[in-house]
């Protein structure tokens, strides 16, 4: 057989044009959860700022647990008909419910009806989101199957950029606008220029074209199919290893990535703009490590890896964050620390998964696991990391918790693990098709 060409220029076009779009859709997830204190207060009022933000963090939960529905209702569509038409769809649905958000009335102005449409939208929001992700990592690992560790690590990168922008948005507009115009409406501006961009990122997905490897797969027997049956009949191992990793990933990066700005700055008392300054930098310096983690996963055995990072979050969360606890503790220390689990979690665990499950199931299995993990390990996380707080009296909450995932995820290594090695696939010309 001819040999195969490991990642042709055109593979990292396409890397970058998928990217970006998931930048913009991750920041416009997230952004909510930076905004958590100003939603807080506008609709979920309550006697104690704790008991408010617990409100908040709830509906945040919700959007993370709409996102299996979403996985397997766009994983059906991806393995039926396609990938490119599936996470085009994905992003215009998460476009146009960021920038209703943002023109949301408040509590005080409709009453209860402002909270119950907050919470619709973040559904919707969880819900495309669900196929999202999934969705780019299984077209860019088809895409280029021989590395694609390289390509998932670029989406990632991408991805902790987008963390970063939203936080260097809030600091940016928390500096410009002051904290009293920020608490009244600046809150808003995030969810329109994350409605704006994501409806710019939509108009480049249209250009995609499919990936090779779906359109090799027989046609007319895949659209006969239904991909859930098929993954729960034949590949459960494949599916339980996936959703333990991602578990280690959802919390993780939950945790460090998303819920430590509204934990300084709530339940330590640290001022937020110092904060969202500190995590857009940090973030945007470490996210290289995301790549660098992607390309470990084509050089190095994958099960070491996976040890080796969940063995990282048990052992060191404690130190981490007795460190956040001290009197006088480092901002910048403290989101650079965060922002490194963040990085290697999120660029390490995804690409392990691809091999886990076939092309015929791939999307499936891919959105089932990755969004359950995150759904019940990573959407819970904020909420329980508060209640622990508020229960027990210490703010080391979420280490406890991620000591606790940590463990369980390491079940995963103990399980032989299926392996479709796409690069094994005789060679298959695996660059997107023309667009028909």
């Amino acid at each position: 057989m001819p040999r195969c060409i490991t990642a042709p220029s055109e593979h990292y076009k396409l890397a970058l044009a998928v990217s970006m779009g998931g930048m913009l859709e991750l920041y416009d997830f997230l952004i909510y959860a930076l905004m958590a204190s100003y939603i807080a207060e506008h609709f979920f009022p309550a006697s104690d700022q704790l008991s408010s933000l617990l409100g908040t963090y709830a509906v945040f939960a919700t959007g993370y647990l709409t996102r299996p529905l979403g996985g397997l209702f766009f994983g059906h569509l991806g393995d039926r008909f396609g990938r490119k038409k599936t996470f085009t769809l994905t992003i215009f649905l998460m476009a146009l419910t960021t920038a209703l958000m943002g023109c949301l009335p408040t509590y005080e102005e409709v009453g209860v009806i402002a909270p119950l449409t907050l919470v619709l939208l973040r559904l919707t929001q969880g819900f495309s989101l669900g196929g999202e992700l999934p969705g780019a990592i299984t077209f860019l690992s088809e895409s280029a199957p021989q590395r694609q560790g390289l390509m998932i690590g670029i989406l990632f990168l991408a991805l902790m950029i987008g963390i970063s922008l939203g936080t260097f948005l809030h600091g940016l507009l928390s500096m410009l606008l002051g904290q009293e115009t920020m608490a009244q409406w600046g809150w808003r501006i995030p969810f329109w220029i994350g409605g704006l961009l994501g409806l710019v990122s939509y108009q480049i997905r249209k250009r995609f074209n499919e990936s090779g490897l779906f359109a090799a797969l027989d046609q007319a027997r895949q659209q006969s199919t239904i991909p859930l049956i098929l993954l729960l009949r034949e590949h459960r191992k494949g599916l339980l290893c996936g959703l333990l990793l991602m578990a280690l990933c959802g919390a993780t990066v939950t945790v460090y990535g998303v819920y430590m700005s509204s934990y300084l700055s709530s339940i330590l008392g640290l001022p937020q703009a110092n904060v969202a300054w500190r995590t857009a930098v940090a973030f945007f310096i470490l996210s290289p490590l995301s790549l660098l983690a992607g390309i470990l996963t084509d050089i190095v055995n994958k099960r070491l890896l996976a040890i080796s990072m969940a063995l990282v979050v048990i052992i060191l969360s404690f130190p981490a964050f007795q460190y956040f606890l001290t009197e006088a503790p480092q901002v910048r220390h403290i989101m650079m620390t965060c922002g490194l689990f963040t990085a290697v979690a999120s660029g390490l665990l995804p690409p392990i998964i691809v091999r886990f499950f076939p092309t015929e199931v791939r999307y499936t299995g891919i959105a089932t696991s990755y969004n359950f993990g995150f759904a019940i390990f990573g959407g819970l996380a904020p909420l329980s990391s508060t209640l622990i707080v508020q229960m027990t009296g210490t703010a080391l909450g979420p280490a406890y918790y991620l000591a606790v995932i940590g463990t369980i995820s390491l079940i995963a290594v103990l399980i032989p693990w299926p392996d479709f090695d796409m690069a094994k696939t005789e060679c298959l010309d695996t660059t997107p098709t023309e667009k028909g």
